[in-house]
C-alpha cells in the first residue's frame, strides 16, 4: 500500500522530446527506456491488432494495472482505471499485466473472457511466467505503476481505492511535460469486435421459482436477469440488454450492472446487484423494482452491527441465501460479501445488516467470531440451520453452523488444483458455485470447468462431470466439457450449471448420465440480431427442407488433415421468420463448432436461417489458414431430414 513518488528504477539515454512530438521514436536513433522494454517483451497481447513494442509506448504517460482476473480488489480497481480514461483520453496510455494467480488464469483464451466479460478496452499482455511482474518488482494484485514519457517511475500503488491520487500523479506528470508526451493511437483491435451476438452472456448464477415453473438466470455479462420456462421460452426480461446502470421502478426501466446472485420466494426475485453493490428485489407480481440495501457506492465496513441497509455501502455482494431456513431467526438473507471476504445477514423485519462470518483478513481460518477467516465467498447454499458456501479464493468449500466455521475441502490461498479425496488431499481450483442436499454439496469447480460432488458422509471430493480442461462438449459424463461454470442449481431431478464462458446453461441429467444444452429463445421483440446479407467468403449456399419436431444435427466436414481453428471466433446463429421478422434461435461460438457436430434446437414448422462463419487451418503450428460462412435457408414442416452437413475444401479457397 506504499506510494513511492518519482523514484527512478530504469536509466535512459537521449532526449526524447523530439521523438515525443513528432510520434514513435526510430530505435536507430535512440535509445527505448528499459521500462517500456520490459512491456513490450510480453508476446501475447489482446485488444491491440499485433504485439506492442518499445518504441510504441516510450514517450507516453503509461498507468500499468497488474491483475489477476479472479480477485476481486482487481476487479475493483477496473471502474477507477474507466474513469481516468475517460477523463484523461488519449493523454493517458492504460496498459494491463495480466500475471495470473491460478494455472487457469494463464491461457490466454481465459484471460480473453475475463476481458470481455468486464468490458476491458485497453491493451493486455498476458505475462504467464511473470516475467513483468519481476521487472518491475511487484508484489501484489492489483499493483498500479505510473510511468512518465521518459520511463520513470512517478508513483505506485498496490490495492484498490487509489483514484484520486492517480489522478493527481497523472495531472503532475502532464503538466511536467507539456507539450512534450505523445498522444497518438496505438493499434487497437477490441477483442468484442470479434464476438458473435449471444442471448446469453457470461450467465452467473441460477434459481428457480418452482410455483412459477420457471428457472432465472443472471445474465451478467448483458447486465439482465432472464426468467425462462421449462421449454427454453425466455418470459421475463428485466434490465436492458448490455446497459449497466442503477434504477428502481418497473420492469421497463429499472437497470442493473454485473448481477450474479439470485433468491426466490413467494413471487419475490432478490439479486446480488454486484456492479452496483446492492441488494435489490424484484416484485413479480408487482413489476417493480426496489433496492433493499447497500448506497451504489463500494464500502469498506468490516464489523456491521444492526447498520441501516440503505444507509450502509456493501461490497460486491456475489451469492444470497435464506439463513438460517427454519426457526425464529429465518426472516434473514445471508449475503456473499465477496468484496470484504466476509458473510453478511439482511433482517427483513428491521431492514438492517449484521456480520456473521469473517474478519475481513483474507485467510481460511476456522471457529466462531473473530477468529474465523474466509477469502471471496462466492457461492451460498443454506440446508435447514446449516450454511454451505465456497471460497474461491481458498478454493474450498466450507460450512457456517451454530455461528461457528468449519472447512469441509480446501487448505491455503496457494493451495489448488485438480484431484479427488477427501480433506488434506482433495483439491479444487476457485469454485464459484454450489448446491447443497440432504446428503451432499454440488459444486461448479469454476477453473477446474468440472461439477464435483462432496459426500456429507464420507467427506470425499468426486467429480460427477468435466475434464479438468475447458470445453463445450455435450454428452456423457466422462466427456463432457464446461468452461468456467459458475454455478449449479437441481430442478425437477435435474442438475442446471450455468456454463459461463460458453455462454449457455447445461442440463445434467443423474439417469441417463448425460449432458445436454438448454437451449433459450426469446421473442422476435426482444432480439434485435438479424441474419446477416454480407458474410465473408460465402462457401455454403442451401435450401433445405426439414422435419417439425426434431434436433436437427449440424455437422461440418473438412478433409484429412485439416482441423477448425480455437484460437478464431467462429460462429452459427440460428434465426426464425415469422411474419418477415427474423428472430435469433440461438447461437454457438467457437468452442461449440469446433467440436464439427452440434445437435440445435427443435424446430417447429415455418422458416428459419442457419448462418455461420468457420476458420479453418492446416495441422501444424506454421499452417495456411482460411475463412468460409456458410448460409442455409430451411423449411420446417411434416417431411424432410434431420441433418444438416456442410463440407469444406480449403485447397480450392484464398488463405487469409
Amino acid at each position: 500500500m506504499q506510494k513511492r513518488k518519482l523514484m527512478v528504477l530504469f536509466l535512459t539515454l537521449g532526449s526524447l522530446l523530439s521523438a515525443c512530438r513528432a510520434g514513435p521514436p526510430q530505435e536507430s536513433a535512440l535509445k527505448i527506456p528499459a521500462s517500456f522494454s520490459h512491456l513490450a517483451s510480453g508476446q501475447e497481447w489482446l485488444n491491440t491488432s499485433r504485439p506492442l513494442q518499445g518504441k510504441d509506448l516510450s514517450g507516453r504517460i503509461v498507468l500499468i494495472d497488474f491483475w489477476t482476473y479472479c480477485c476481486i480488489n482487481c476487479i475493483h480497481v477496473m471502474p477507477e482505471l474507466k474513469k481516468l480514461e475517460q477523463e484523461f483520453g488519449d493523454g493517458l496510455t492504460v496498459l494491463g499485466v495480466h500475471s495470473g494467480k491460478f494455472e487457469n488464469e494463464r491461457n490466454l483464451e481465459n484471460i480473453r473472457a475475463a476481458l470481455l466479460r468486464y468490458g476491458l478496452e485497453h491493451p493486455v499482455v498476458n505475462d504467464p511466467d511473470f516475467k513483468i511482474w519481476n521487472d518491475f518488482s511487484v508484489h501484489a494484485w492489483p499493483t498500479l505503476i505510473l510511468l512518465d514519457p521518459e520511463g520513470k517511475v512517478v508513483s505506485d500503488y498496490s490495492g484498490e481505492g487509489h483514484g484520486a491520487e492517480l489522478r493527481e500523479d497523472i495531472l503532475r506528470v502532464q503538466r511536467d511535460f507539456a507539450g512534450k508526451y505523445r498522444r497518438d493511437p496505438l493499434p487497437i483491435a477490441l477483442e468484442r469486435s470479434k464476438e458473435a451476438p449471444s442471448l446469453l452472456r457470461f450467465p452467473g448464477k441460477l434459481t428457480e421459482a418452482p410455483d412459477r415453473d420457471t428457472l432465472f438466470i443472471s445474465d451478467s455479462g448483458q447486465h439482465r436477469i432472464l426468467g425462462v420456462s421449462r421449454d427454453g421460452q425466455v418470459t421475463v426480461t428485466l434490465g436492458a440488454r448490455g446497459e449497466s446502470g442503477w434504477k428502481d421502478g418497473d420492469f421497463a426501466s429499472a437497470r442493473f450492472n454485473k448481477p450474479q446472485g439470485l433468491l426466490y420466494r413467494e413471487g419475490k426475485l432478490y439479486v446480488a446487484d454486484t456492479g452496483n453493490h446492492l441488494l435489490r428485489v424484484i416484485d413479480l407480481e408487482k413489476k417493480t423494482v426496489a433496492t433493499l440495501a447497500g448506497t451504489g457506492r463500494q464500502g469498506f465496513e468490516r464489523s456491521p452491527h444492526h447498520a441501516p441497509a440503505l444507509q450502509t455501502p456493501l461490497a460486491s455482494p456475489w451469492d444470497l441465501a435464506f439463513y438460517p431456513e427454519l426457526g425464529p431467526d429465518a426472516g434473514h438473507i445471508a449475503i456473499a460479501m465477496a468484496g470484504t471476504h466476509q458473510l453478511w445477514s439482511y433482517d427483513f423485519q428491521a431492514a438492517t445488516l449484521d456480520l456473521i462470518a469473517g474478519n475481513g483478513r483474507e485467510s481460511i481460518d476456522d471457529g466462531p467470531l473473530p477468529e474465523n477467516s474466509l477469502s471471496q465467498p462466492s457461492g451460498l447454499s443454506a440446508l435447514g440451520a446449516a450454511l454451505y458456501f465456497v471460497d474461491s479464493e481458498t478454493s474450498s468449500l466450507r460450512l457456517l453452523k451454530n455461528a461457528v466455521v468449519k472447512t469441509l475441502i480446501g487448505t491455503g490461498l496457494f493451495d489448488f488444483g485438480f484431484k479427488d479425496g477427501k480433506q488434506g488431499t482433495a483439491r479444487m481450483q476457485h469454485p464459484l458455485g454450489l448446491w447443497a442436499e440432504s446428503d451432499g454439496v454440488y459444486i461448479a469447480d469454476s477453473y477446474n470447468h468440472a461439477i464435483r460432488f462432496y459426500d456429507s458422509a464420507t467427506g470425499m471430493l468426486s467429480t460427477v462431470a468435466g475434464t479438468g480442461k475447458p470445453g463445450a462438449k455435450s454428452g456423457a459424463f466422462a466427456q463432457a466439457e464446461f468452461n468456467e461454470p459458475n454455478d449449479v442449481i437441481r430442478s425437477g431431478g435435474k442438475l442446471y450449471v450455468a456454463d459461463t464462458n460458453n455462454h449457455r446453461i447445461q442440463i445434467l441429467d443423474p439417469a441417463t448420465r448425460q449432458v445436454s444444452t438448454f437451449v433459450l429463445r426469446e421473442s422476435g421483440s426482444a432480439v434485435t440480431v438479424q441474419p446477416s446479407e454480407s458474410l465473408p467468403n460465402v462457401k455454403i449456399k442451401q435450401q433445405l427442407h426439414l422435419i417439425a419436431g426434431k434436433n436437427p444435427l449440424w455437422k461440418l466436414s473438412l478433409p484429412p488433415g485439416w482441423k477448425v481453428n480455437q484460437d478464431a471466433p467462429s460462429h452459427l446463429q440460428l434465426f426464425r421468420e415469422e411474419n418477415g421478422v427474423y428472430s435469433l434461435v440461438a447461437s454457438f461460438g467457437k468452442e461449440s463448432v469446433a467440436t464439427r457436430s452440434l445437435s440445435l434446437p427443435p424446430f417447429a414448422a415455418g422458416n428459419y436461417r442457419l448462418q455461420g462463419v468457420i476458420y479453418h487451418c492446416r495441422e501444424g503450428s506454421e499452417a495456411l489458414c482460411f475463412i468460409a460462412s456458410g448460409d442455409a435457408a430451411i423449411s420446417v414442416g411434416s417431411e424432410g431430414g434431420s441433418e444438416i452437413l456442410w463440407t469444406l475444401h480449403p485447397q480450392s479457397e484464398g488463405g487469409l
